[in-house]
């Protein structure tokens, strides 16, 4: 195995529509993406984080996490002004507006 991705969900298409049955907020599962990214890294797995924002992920993941949004579907929320670390992430999906993470929230200095 080269490499694994592990993609936060895009809401579009049949993701929108069965949002109630996909949703789970990012900050609910970062133990299990720990593990998962750290279990992966040390069989010496290229991993990837695909559409996770950084201010949810531990800050041992971040080295894992890619700029993944294409410019023309990226927006930022209000919550991102002054945060150091918005320019590394990329953003939101433009679709994102219709559910987020309860943490999101600037990383300042």
């Amino acid at each position: 195995m080269e490499h694994v991705a592990l993609m936060g969900l895009e809401l579009m298409g049949f993701a929108k529509t069965n949002l109630p049955k996909l949703w789970v907020d990012p900050l609910d599962y970062q133990e299990p993406l720990r593990a998962a990214v750290w279990v992966l890294d040390r069989a010496g797995v290229n991993t990837s984080l695909y559409n996770q924002p950084l201010c949810v992920l531990p800050t041992d993941l971040h080295p894992f996490a890619r700029k993944s949004i294409s410019d023309w579907k990226n927006v930022y929320f209000r919550e991102c002004e002054g945060c150091i670390l918005r320019e590394a992430y990329g953003g939101f999906f433009a679709f994102s507006a219709l559910k987020r993470s309860r943490s999101i929230a600037p990383v300042r200095p």
